[in-house]
């Protein structure tokens, strides 16, 4: 049995289909009680747990082998819930713990990398303290956190980096086959480090495929810090002091030195070529219903 923690969050949402597709036994976790409707999708079992209460996290652990470990976004207990999480895994004999962290989470100008460094850290020690087998993925920025919908209906690209910086995307899909791999080889895969990248990508080129995949002119827009929250407004309206600070540590780090690295690490862990951004804003726009090549009404 696989656990997959925060199943409803945008990166679960893309790989607890796919893994359950691909026949992997699955208990499925979130504080959402909407992780239930993964049933539907061929998922064994779901829990709705609160990941800070070390006793509910325990219980997700029982009669589990291995772990696939996604934090939460922009939470400052995250590295509190990265701790129970191992220290849970540990105690319920789990044999297998893969950590989904960040590109890069020792750039500590951002505050959830530096979250995301220390849970590695305690992962680290408490790993070769007991035995159990773990592996980090390192991944960039995912090809879904384009919000092609969003921004079809907007009619351009909102980024508060410079438009011509680029930086790296790939695609969860190919995170989830990582996943499959290192789940078939628990051994081979054990203290391994694996940044996972594609393409190096800026705004402009990012809003010319939307254009070409949805026959709608889209254009990429940069968007200063004054009017960050006309655009991101869940880091300014009913978000906490922390969400915030750490969202703005985000703008200014990627605006002054961007974030990309090597696709190397990806092409050779994969055993088919990585899948792009154009794939998935298709794949995407299919979905949706504006495909340029789908028929009106």
């Amino acid at each position: 049995m696989l656990l997959i923690t925060s199943a409803c969050g945008s990166v679960g949402r893309q790989i607890v289909p796919y893994l359950a597709q691909h026949g992997v036994d699955i208990r499925a976790v979130d504080i959402n009680p909407k992780v239930a409707d993964y049933k539907a999708q061929g998922v064994k079992e779901t829990m709705v747990i609160d990941a800070t209460k070390a006793d509910q996290v325990e219980k997700a652990m029982k009669g589990v082998d291995q772990v696939v470990y996604i934090p939460t976004l922009f939470s400052f207990q995250e590295y509190v819930m990265g701790k129970i999480a191992i220290d849970a895994a540990i105690k319920e004999g789990v044999k297998q713990f893969i950590d989904i962290s960040v590109l890069f989470p020792n750039l500590d100008t951002k505050l959830h990398h530096m979250m995301k460094q220390k849970v590695e850290h305690y992962l680290l020690y408490r790993g070769f303290e007991s035995h159990m087998l773990w592996t980090v993925l390192q991944p960039s920025g995912y090809n879904h956190d384009v919000f092609l919908e969003q921004f079809y209906k907007l009619g351009k690209f909102p980024n508060y980096t410079p438009l011509d910086k680029r930086m790296s995307w790939f695609d969860a899909l190919d995170e989830a086959d990582v996943i499959l791999k290192v789940l078939d080889r628990p051994e081979y895969f054990d203290k391994g480090v694996y940044q996972l990248c594609n393409e190096k990508l800026n705004s402009y080129e990012v809003a010319d495929m939307m254009t070409e995949v949805t026959g709608k002119k889209i254009t990429a827009e940069y968007v200063d810090e004054d009017h960050l929250a006309d655009y991101f407004p869940q880091y300014f309206h009913g978000g906490d002091s922390y969400s915030y600070e750490a969202f703005i540590r985000l703008v200014r780090t990627m605006r002054k030195w961007g974030w990309d690295s090597s696709s190397f690490t990806l092409e050779a862990l994969l055993d088919h070529k990585p899948r792009t951004m154009h794939q998935y804003l298709e794949r995407e726009s299919k979905r949706l219903g504006i495909y340029k090549g789908a028929a009106t009404k």
